[in-house]
């Protein structure tokens, strides 16, 4: 493996030997001959294709017999063999795959992955501001594009949740102002956009002001009114639909729909239906986006060349598929005179495909370097070294058994329990009867009903007063004595612990804060 800090050059530095490259005069740095492009322009496979790489970017597509050859030239047979853009998902949480953007990247480069627009909300409510510029900096020197999608709900919603930080309109700017954002992340707070909230209002004007692209959250059925006023306040992106219909609506008011199909939110099956029942739709509002996916599902599935392989599974052309993570999301982005097809001018993001239905994925090129071959990593990108600062961020004392008693008076109480609904990202009230044990009210795993606890983690003297909360949650499925915990925890981050037993739910915490934050399971754990 090669261990170099990858190179990118600007289309305004290389236009003269783009044009020399392709009129002959000088020798590409890289050809690909005799290829079938899937050409995301015009929808169609072009047989007989070459194309030429002249640094980093695309100098020729078509016949490239009348380039010159030098030594360092390299030159790939294709052997008829497809040719695919490089994959962009205009949506997603590094943070949720519980790696660093550096190793993230290597673990979806070789699944054809290029460009991620990526959302770190999770470390900016905890750390705020400087979180942004930390992620901006870790994902320098890499081969993977990183578009850092500025977090503007922090906290998502004010005076509901808890966070370690704050983001207003004029960190926003900043970070636009300083490079270190290039695309507004999820407005979460959409209820703040139609109501008119004047604090959401200033972020997005400063969104509108960098002119960068701005993304939302629209987590409601109001296909009407709502969304009108969604779009309207300059949204342009949402990945919250849950129905064909809502995806549909979405289309037809000019908003991308981002049908998303990673490890927690499956939704992409539902909204496709919007295409495959409405025959000569036209689609171009219409990408695929990961959202959350964790490193198993990357090991096992894939990254955007599964997504492509279930829409497929649906009933879409493989070339449509295609167009969905790349030149749709690319206009997405307002980037595809940069990325997101194969074509003259844009960077050499190219995957070299044997089986298209299957998408598999022979080589992956970033900027014209080959940077995976056969599922695997033929460059090493070098780890970055991140301050003390963030690593170490949960503070909490101990906590014991006693920190989960819910007290209760009398016989019985009726208590709100929430509903959860495996692969969806909604919730659903019931109203549940419940016996008092012992003046408390203990999780009934025969019932389906476990304990739900939130303690604050960001700041250790609020920590010290003992900042929580509890509930009870149904559709988990927990046995007794078995505790989950996690400091993952959207979108507050806090310490959140699920569990049948006191007991165990201390345990699976007290590893949780011992360990400095993650994920923990305890099972088979009795309290005594």
């Amino acid at each position: 493996m090669t261990n170099n800090t990858h190179k990118r050059y600007e289309l305004s530095e290389v236009t003269r030997d783009l044009a020399a490259v392709a009129m002959g005069r000088e020798p590409a740095d890289l050809i690909i001959k005799n290829a079938r492009l899937v050409n995301v322009n015009t929808a169609r496979i072009q047989d007989g294709i070459d194309v030429a790489v002249k640094k980093g970017m695309i100098a020729l597509v078509g016949n490239a017999d009348h380039i010159p050859i030098s030594d360092s030239t390299v030159v790939i047979e294709a052997e008829g063999r497809f040719l695919v853009p490089g994959f962009i998902d205009t949506h997603d949480h590094v943070e949720s795959s519980m790696v660093e953007v550096r190793n993230f990247a290597a673990g979806i480069l070789p699944h054809g992955t290029t460009t991620i627009a990526c959302d770190n909300h999770e470390i900016t409510n905890v750390f705020g501001l400087k979180a942004v510029e930390l992620f901006y900096q870790a994902a320098q020197g890499i081969p993977l594009k990183v578009m850092v999608a500025m977090p503007v709900c922090v906290p998502s919603i004010p005076g509901f949740e808890d966070g370690g930080a704050v983001i207003t309109a004029e960190e926003a700017a900043e970070a636009y102002r300083k490079g270190w954002a290039t695309v507004q992340g999820e407005q979460m707070n959409f209820p703040g956009l139609l109501f008119g909230d004047p604090a959401v209002h200033e972020i997005t004007a400063a969104s509108l002001r960098a002119g960068v692209t701005l993304t939302g959250h629209y987590a409601s059925n109001d296909l009407n009114q709502g969304l009108n006023a969604f779009v309207a306040s300059g949204q342009i992106a949402d990945h919250e639909a849950t129905t064909a219909a809502g995806a549909l609506r979405r289309a037809e008011l000019g908003c991308y729909v981002q049908q998303r199909y990673g490890t927690a939110w499956l939704d992409m099956p539902n909204l496709i239906k919007a295409v495959t029942e409405n025959p000569g739709l036209d689609t171009r509002f219409f990408s695929m986006v990961t959202d959350d996916v964790t490193p198993a599902t990357i090991i096992e599935d894939g990254h955007l060349d599964h997504v492509v392989r279930a829409a497929i599974r649906q009933g879409v052309s493989p070339i449509l598929a295609i167009q969905m993570v790349t030149i749709n999301a690319a206009q997405l982005l307002e980037k595809s005179r940069w990325i997101g097809t194969i074509s003259p001018g844009r960077a050499a993001d190219i995957l070299i495909v044997s089986d298209l239905v299957e998408m598999t994925i022979d080589q992956v090129f970033c900027d014209g370097v080959e940077v995976a071959r056969g599922g695997s990593m033929v460059v090493e990108i070098a780890p970055y070294h991140y301050p003390e600062w963030a690593l170490h961020s949960v503070h909490l004392d101990s906590i014991s058994p006693d920190d989960f008693k819910i007290s209760a008076e009398g016989e019985s109480v009726r208590a709100r329990v929430m509903r959860v609904f495996p692969g969806m990202v909604h919730t659903e009230e019931e109203i549940v009867e419940m016996d008092v044990v012992d003046g408390s009210l203990p999780a009934v795993p025969g019932d389906d009903l476990a304990k739900a606890a939130v303690f604050y983690r960001h700041d250790p003297k609020a920590a010290a007063g003992g900042t929580k909360g509890f509930g009870f949650v149904r559709g988990i499925g927990f046995n007794t004595g078995t505790a989950f915990a996690s400091t993952v925890s959207h979108d507050c981050h806090n310490l959140l612990v699920i569990g049948t037993d006191d007991g165990a739910m201390a345990a699976a915490a007290n590893e949780l804060i011992r360990i400095g934050g993650g994920m923990t399971v305890e099972i088979g754990r009795a309290h005594v």
